[in-house]
This record gives structure tokens, C-alpha cells and sequence, in this order.
């Protein structure tokens, strides 16, 4: 057994030691310089410290008291408590597997750390089984809970609801206990985002001061649990995992139950390294074809929503393409047979073409998109059923209920019970039918429009109800990776009401999410700007709309700082608009590589009434800049100057300022990097939802 374990990803260093009683403690989890790092022996030593003066690596129920735990259950026998002491540990290359045990309950606890040393991200999950000779009562069962020294705790975390995803609340984190949780299995993302922000010595800003950035890549109930004690100052306890309060795991003998996986990343240099390091670790490992850039989208939904048919559909497409839109996505209301899908309140179970609405089918609209230069996607809702279905009048059993209890509709429809192992083959099956039949789709937009109530499963025992939660998240990833494995060149969006589903786990096999509902482009430059701490811009579509008569010059500048796209009527834009969107679409494609695959520099916060985002590629010698003013400026006088980062101080640059309503490029200068990087862009803006582009090329 080795006296001590030492765990690196970059320079974020982890070390535990069992003490006299073979209790796994955690000595230190912080960052430490290279530099700093010895060349032999651990870079973290607990000094003349006992190992029993540090705290408990993973705390269970009964080991401690008046504290948050990370491991709580009830054995066959119904005897609570667990002890557990370290047994071993391996290591496989970047992969740690720490090994716990309560001997006399036969209870086996693994923690397991993965170091990504290229982003300096580590991924942290624990693993749990047991030989009891009944099934076990799993209360709480944490990813991670790690003690971060902290001495003035800032926290950023993200809470909302439809429309208003994304809203931070931060501040100094209190005495006690600190909780965000969010409740369901389909889209508990729209209450609290799986991602947060700590700040160890108060609030980090871009560029200056301690800060952690941490994400629960979970599909399901969440719960982030942040513990600070008066006898334990300049200490937080960070419990993340499924929400315990979604109710209790029953787990049989000989089952491993995996939790989701936490991933970390820690930055001493203010959080713009913790924004670069998690785009890259993104783009590498948990979203597909991170590295490919993505098509200008050109959606449906708000420029018809169910109103369409055939021809309507192949007009259309004329004013995409003149857009200059790359993929047509026909959004919901396109299927439905003797339950036609013209509203929400039928159709949803049955995903065969509307034969009123499409007599050529499928394929006619794919030859009238291919006939304009245009990929074509599809919309589907494979995990809900309408009452008013074919599928519901076949088998309404299949969906999730409590017997002898009303079945709550919400948005007209149903939730499938993803538990039973047919409506698993059912739901997978007919996506896999959709772009058999129709193998020119090549993007699915995946939605999920309601949560679960009356939360019962017919699949499932009496005693194990409560297992919907968790198990209905683990089926619908099942279904999804089969998905994405027997069609690896479809292009996939995940979207639940919106932002529903933002987790890192889920988006692994999607190539983005829809961030909101909410198309407001003042509004979504803010989700935007917040989402982009840790989901990539390629990984965020935008698109540009005619949500409350919005202006679209403004409407295409925000939309541009993502993956780009369009949602509205070409037939209603005057000549103007039309011109402006084209010019927009035009000058995203010489960007776009620049915007989805290079490092984003945050340069301005929106809280200051205006903001900016640059993006850099890796040599240096390309950047862009979106500039806007988001409140009138006092008297009309402009506001400073424009920071400018990620720029070689030795290069000169050619500088070029765009505008959306004009085609000439204004501002051509050759400016110094060095200056650049000391007197900033100069800012043209003082009215409100105005923008600015800048094009810098060494």
C-alpha cells in the first residue's frame, strides 16, 4: 500500500494519505507551479501535520458528524453507516483507481481520477458495489467531494427556467451550506446548469486571482453542495452528484453503480485560462467532431412553425440559399398520419411524413434542398408521445405513470418509459427508420418538450420506483450512443425546451445545444457570454430572428459570435435586411474557423453596459473581434477603448472594422501588436444594440 498518492493533471496537483486507522484523507488539491514542484518527492507535504488533522478524501454517513457526506446508505439489513479504509490503488497511465472498503458490510468503494494533462482538466468519478446478500439502499453517492482551500469563497452558478436560461448569481459564499439542485430526468438544466465557478480568494476576473471551474456532466437531477464551517475556516467542501433528493438507488449484489463523471480545471491567473483549457478538453472529448467546423443553419420553426406544406417548404429553401444558409432544418409539425402533427396536441409517437402536408415524402424535400446547394435536417422528439397518437392508442402502457393515477399532460403530451427495453427499441428504432428512409438527412435537431410526473415505471419493481430517476437518464444515453454510433455523419443539436440539456455528458454525442428558446439577441449575448466560460462557441447555435421585431443588424452580430444561423421568413425581409443577413452570412464563413475552433478572449463583461469577444487562431496571426453596446452611453460620448488579447506583441497588424449595413471595410490600418495590446481598438459605438467587427491580420 503505498504511503501516499499523488495525482497531476498539469499543475493541478492532488495528494492522499491513509491514516493510523487506514482512513483515506485528502493532504492538498490545489494548483502549483511547475517550478515550484520538487524534483523528488510530492510537490504537496502536509508538514509536521498528522494525516488525521486533514480531512476525510470521501466522508460516509456516520464517519463524521454535523457535515456533508458523499457516500450515505442503508445495508440489506437496513443498518446505516459505512467505514471505509483504503485497500489499494492502481494506476494505468493517466487513470487512477483508489480503492476503498468497508470490510464487515462488504462494501467497496472506488475513487477514480483521469488526468487530461494536455488541457490541465481532471475528471473525477467514483464507482460502488457491494456483497451483501440483498440489494443495498443507496441514499447519496457523490462524483466528487474534494476541500478546496478557500480563504474568501466566491461562487458563480447559474440558475433559470424556459426563456431565461443562464442567469448567474454570484457572490461570497456563506457560512453552512450552499445547494443548487435541479429536479427530473428529461431537462433539469432550464432550473440550474450543470457548471460553476469558484473563486478561492474572492472574485476572479479574466486575467487576475484563484479561481476553480467545475461542471457535472450528468443528464439528470443535479445537486452541488458548497460547505463552509466556522471550525474549519479558509475551507470548502465542494459534494457533486446526482440529486439525493430525487429519492434513494436500490442496488443488488454484485452491480457496480457508476456516478457521473466532475470535471475540474483551476487557474491562478484569472479564469481566462480556465475558459481556453475547457474548450480545448470539449472539442477533444465531449462533443463529436470537435475539430470539424459547422454549417450556417437555416431553421424553420419561427419563420413557419406548424404552417407549411410542400411547396411552401421548397420556397423556402430559394430564400435560405439566397441567405446563404449551408443546412435547411424543417422543424417540428413535418410527420403524423392519421394523427397529423398541425399543432402540439397530436402527432408526437408517429414519425412518418404528413401525407397532406408532404405527398413527395421526405426525399422530395432532400432533392429540393440538394437542387439548392442545401444539406437538409429534421426535427425529432423520439422520447414523447401525443395521447393523440397511433403509438399511445397501441400501447399506452409505455408511458411513464403511476398505476391507478390521472396521467398529467404537459404541452399535450407524454413522457415514454425509457425504462422498458421496448420503448427503448422503439424509440431508437424509429430514428434509425427516419434517416434509413431518407438518407440524405444529414442533421437531427433533438428535442424533449416536458418532464416526468407521476414518476412510476412499469419496468421497474415496487421497491425500486425511485431508480426512474437515474435509470431513465442511463437508458436515453444508451439509445443516444447508439444513435450516433450506426450514423457518425449526421449532425446532431441537443435541445430540451431549450437549454435544457447542457451537460458535458449528454453532449457527447451531439455536435451542439440550443441554448434557449429565448431569441431576444440582447438576452442570448448574455446566455452566450456565460455558457462560453465552458461550452465552445461551435458548440452553441445562435440563430438570428425576428423575436420582438428585434433589429437584425444587431440580432446578426451576436448570432455570429457562435455557430451561426438563421430563423425567420426570408419572404418578409425588406431588401435591407435581406442585404445585411447575406453580408453577415458571408463574412461568418471567412471567420467561422477563427469563431468555432480558435481561443476566445473575453475582453469586455456585459454587466459594464457593453461587451466584447475576441478570437484568436493558434498562430497568432488571425483575429476577430465583436464589439457591442448594449445600453445608450451617457451623452452620447462613446466609451473607451477596446481591449484587444491574443495578439504576438512583435507582429504588425492590418486592422479592418466592419459594418453590417455597409459593404465597404472601414479602418484599414497597420498597427503594431505592441500597441495594440496598450491603446486597444478605438470604440465606434454609444446607442444601444449597436455592433462593431474588427478583422486583425498580421
Amino acid at each position: 500500500m503505498p504511503p501516499a498518492i499523488d495525482i497531476a493533471a498539469g499543475d493541478l496537483r492532488l495528494r492522499y494519505e491513509p491514516d493510523a486507522e487506514g482512513r483515506l484523507r485528502q493532504i492538498g488539491f490545489r494548483v502549483i507551479p511547475e517550478s515550484a514542484i520538487p524534483e523528488h518527492g510530492s510537490p504537496i507535504e502536509r508538514g509536521p501535520f498528522p494525516a488525521e488533522a486533514f480531512p476525510l478524501a470521501f466522508p460516509a454517513w456516520g464517519e463524521e458528524t454535523g457535515a456533508l457526506t458523499a457516500l450515505r446508505l442503508d445495508g440489506h439489513d437496513g443498518r446505516p453507516g459505512c467505514y471505509l479504509t483504503l485497500t489499494g490503488y492502481e494506476r494505468d497511465g493517466q487513470e487512477h483507481r483508489i480503492r476503498l472498503a468497508d470490510a464487515r458490510a462488504a462494501i467497496e468503494v472506488t475513487l477514480c481520477l483521469r488526468c487530461w494533462d494536455a488541457d490541465q482538466v481532471l475528471e473525477q468519478w467514483a464507482e460502488v458495489s457491494h456483497r451483501q446478500p440483498g440489494p443495498v439502499t443507496l441514499h447519496e453517492l457523490a462524483a466528487a467531494a474534494p476541500v478546496v482551500l478557500a480563504p474568501r469563497p466566491w461562487l458563480t452558478r447559474y440558475i433559470g427556467d424556459w426563456a431565461g436560461e443562464w442567469q448567474p448569481t454570484t457572490g461570497a459564499l456563506p457560512l453552512g451550506v450552499t445547494t443548487v439542485q435541479s429536479f427530473g430526468a428529461v431537462r433539469p438544466h432550464l432550473q440550474a446548469t450543470p457548471f460553476f465557478l469558484l473563486g478561492t480568494d474572492g472574485s476572479a476576473d479574466e486575467t487576475a486571482g484563484s479561481a476553480i471551474a467545475g461542471a457535472l456532466a450528468w443528464g439528470g437531477g443535479i445537486r452541488l453542495a458548497f460547505e463552509r464551517q466556522a471550525r474549519q475556516p479558509g475551507q470548502v467542501r465542494v459534494i457533486a452528484g446526482h440529486n439525493p433528493a430525487l429519492g434513494p438507488y436500490r442496488l443488488d449484489p454484485g452491480v457496480t453503480f457508476r456516478t457521473p463523471a466532475m470535471l475540474w480545471a483551476w487557474s491562478e491567473r484569472g479564469t481566462r485560462p480556465l475558459t481556453q483549457r475547457l474548450h480545448r478538453w470539449v472539442r477533444a472529448h465531449a462533443v463529436r467532431d470537435g475539430s470539424r467546423l459547422r454549417p450556417v443553419v437555416f431553421n424553420t420553426w419561427e419563420a413557419a412553425y406548424f404552417n407549411f406544406d410542400q411547396a411552401s417548404l421548397t420556397a423556402m429553401m430559394a430564400g435560405a440559399a439566397d441567405l446563404g444558409a449551408e443546412l435547411f432544418l424543417l422543424d417540428d409539425g413535418w410527420f403524423g398520419t392519421e394523427f397529423p402533427r398541425d399543432d402540439d396536441d397530436a402527432g408526437l409517437g408517429d414519425w412518418q411524413p404528413d401525407p397532406v402536408k408532404l405527398p413527395g415524402g421526405i426525399g422530395s424535400l432532400t432533392a429540393a434542398a440538394r437542387g439548392h446547394g442545401l444539406r437538409f435536417g429534421l426535427w425529432v422528439e423520439p422520447e414523447m408521445v401525443n395521447p393523440a397518437s397511433v403509438l399511445y392508442r397501441e400501447h399506452p402502457d409505455w408511458v411513464t405513470g403511476e398505476p391507478g393515477r390521472p396521467r398529467r399532460l404537459d404541452r399535450n403530451q407524454l413522457v415514454l418509459d425509457l425504462c422498458q427495453p421496448p420503448v427503448r427499441d422503439f424509440a431508437a428504432g424509429a430514428v434509425h427508420r427516419v434517416l434509413a428512409e431518407s438518407p440524405d438527412v444529414s442533421y437531427l435537431k433533438w428535442d424533449a418538450n416536458r418532464d416526468i410526473s407521476e414518476p412510476g415505471s412499469a419496468a421497474l419493481p415496487a421497491d425500486r420506483q425511485s431508480n426512474l430517476w437515474i435509470d431513465t437518464v442511463l437508458a436515453r444515453w444508451q439509445i443516444m450512443a447508439e444513435i450516433a454510433q450506426r450514423w457518425p455523419d449526421t449532425e446532431m443539436m441537443l435541445c430540451a425546451s431549450g437549454g435544457g440539456r447542457t451537460d458535458l455528458g449528454t453532449l457527447r454525442w451531439f455536435h451542439e445545444v440550443w441554448l434557449s428558446d429565448n431569441t431576444d439577441a440582447l438576452t442570448r449575448l448574455r446566455m452566450q457570454w456565460e455558457a462560453g466560460r465552458y461550452l465552445p462557441p461551435q458548440a452553441i447555435a445562435a440563430h438570428v430572428t425576428r423575436w420582438g421585431d428585434q433589429d437584425l443588424t444587431f440580432a446578426c452580430a451576436v448570432a455570429m459570435s457562435a455557430r451561426f444561423g438563421f430563423d425567420l421568413d426570408p419572404a418578409s425581409l425588406t431588401p435591407a435586411e435581406l442585404t445585411i443577413c447575406q453580408r453577415a452570412a458571408r463574412w461568418y464563413r471567412d471567420v467561422r474557423d477563427l469563431v468555432q475552433l480558435g481561443d476566445m478572449f473575453r475582453l469586455i463583461a456585459p454587466e459594464t453596459g457593453r461587451a466584447a469577444l475576441g478570437y484568436a487562431d493558434p498562430g497568432r496571426r488571425r483575429l476577430v473581434v465583436f464589439g457591442y453596446q448594449l445600453e445608450d452611453a451617457d451623452a452620447g460620448a462613446a466609451g473607451g477603448p477596446c481591449p484587444v488579447a491574443g495578439i504576438d506583441e512583435d507582429l504588425d497588424y492590418r486592422v479592418r472594422q466592419f459594418s453590417l449595413t455597409a459593404d465597404e471595410e472601414q479602418d484599414i490600418s497597420i498597427r503594431s501588436g505592441r500597441e495594440l495590446l496598450t491603446s486597444g481598438l478605438s470604440w465606434p459605438l454609444d446607442a444601444a444594440r449597436t455592433a462593431a467587427i474588427w478583422r486583425l491580420d498580421a
